[in-house]
């Protein structure tokens, strides 16, 4: 009942994971619990793979048994939430269990006992995995219901609200940890004349595809966002004014070199093809700023230094960079 209680206070499935390898290999002095899924996608063909183990292992598996473990799990039936004692090797009994599922992928838990486990504790353990599995996911449908509100329609970036709120969390950030992060602005060279020439649906086309370049350009840890128009930004952790530069020629570079196609229908004056360049100002704190109204009014002040000093440019304190630096 212990384990149950703290299971319920859990937010993330691996956590659950976590504490229920704990609890196994205190209470029934088994070996460490592994995770393996399988792509529910083909039925005939139940690719499986560990996805999970804890850090310090007990009794850890051979690659014998892994194997013995994946082809067994082919045999079990996730939906019903059923177990299996696979076999006895070396004196040991192997148990496959389900415990529960996702939106593609079912879940089986693989561990190793000298001991048999009682057929109604595992019966209460797996029907308990998969309860927790389907609470998991409601909260997943739940956090992506949620995030809806903050990405932009036209770019599937995040939109101004939600980097108005990063901003706050990175600056509470620097607070604990003193943790430096950067701040990019990014505008679209003459960007008005291309709406008034060509149409609104070229431009729509067109900062879809800028947006995807950013993506593309950027780390993973990094944060894009449609400021507004044809203004992005960026929110670079971790990241002192020196990488922050680098980050901002690496966007120009990236967006400067690109040939942006659009199709006939879309154009008002037909199939077309663009070059674009964007200007760029770049702000870290807290060397550039000490709140949030300052660093996002600094790194748009280096933006607009770069159009002043001729546009296609990354401009920040003391410094500027074009395309070819």
């Amino acid at each position: 009942m212990d384990f149950i209680f703290e299971c319920d206070q859990l937010d993330s499935i691996k956590q659950v994971y976590e504490l229920l390898n704990n609890f196994w290999t205190n209470e029934f002095n088994t070996s460490s619990i592994n995770i393996f899924s399988v792509f529910k996608e083909n039925p005939n063909n139940r690719i499986c793979r560990q996805i999970w183990r804890p850090k310090e292992l007990i009794d850890p598996f051979t690659n014998k048994e892994l194997t013995l473990f994946r082809e067994s799990i082919k045999e079990v039936d996730g939906v019903q939430g059923t177990w299996k004692n696979i076999s006895k090797v070396d004196s040991k009994n192997f148990y496959v269990i389900s415990c529960g599922e996702s939106f593609e992928q079912e879940f089986f838990a693989g561990f190793k006992s000298k001991d048999k486990i009682p057929d109604k504790i595992l019966d209460y353990l797996v029907a308990y995995l998969i309860n927790s599995s389907k609470k998991f996911i409601k909260f997943s449908e739940a956090e992506k219901l949620k995030s809806l509100i903050h990405i932009d329609d036209v770019t599937g970036l995040y939109n101004q609200r939600k980097f108005l709120k990063d901003i706050d969390d990175c600056i509470l950030k620097f607070d604990k940890t003193g943790e430096v992060f950067s701040v990019i602005f990014i505008d679209i060279d003459h960007f008005k004349s291309v709406n008034d020439g060509h149409g609104h649906l070229v431009g729509t086309q067109l900062l879809s595809d800028v947006a995807n370049i950013l993506k593309k350009v950027i780390r993973g840890s990094d944060l894009a966002y449609r400021y507004g128009g044809d203004e992005f930004v960026i929110v670079v952790p971790t990241c002192d004014v020196k990488n922050a530069k680098e980050v901002g020629v690496r966007i120009l570079n990236g967006i400067s070199k690109e040939k942006f196609h659009v199709s006939e229908e879309k154009g008002i004056n037909g199939s077309h093809t663009f070059k674009l360049s964007v200007s760029v100002g770049v702000a870290t704190y807290p060397e550039d700023a000490k709140t949030r109204t300052e660093i996002i009014s600094f790194a748009d002040k280096m933006m607009y230094k770069a159009k002043q000093s001729g546009r296609g440019k990354v401009c920040c304190a003391g410094e500027m960079f074009t395309e070819d630096d």
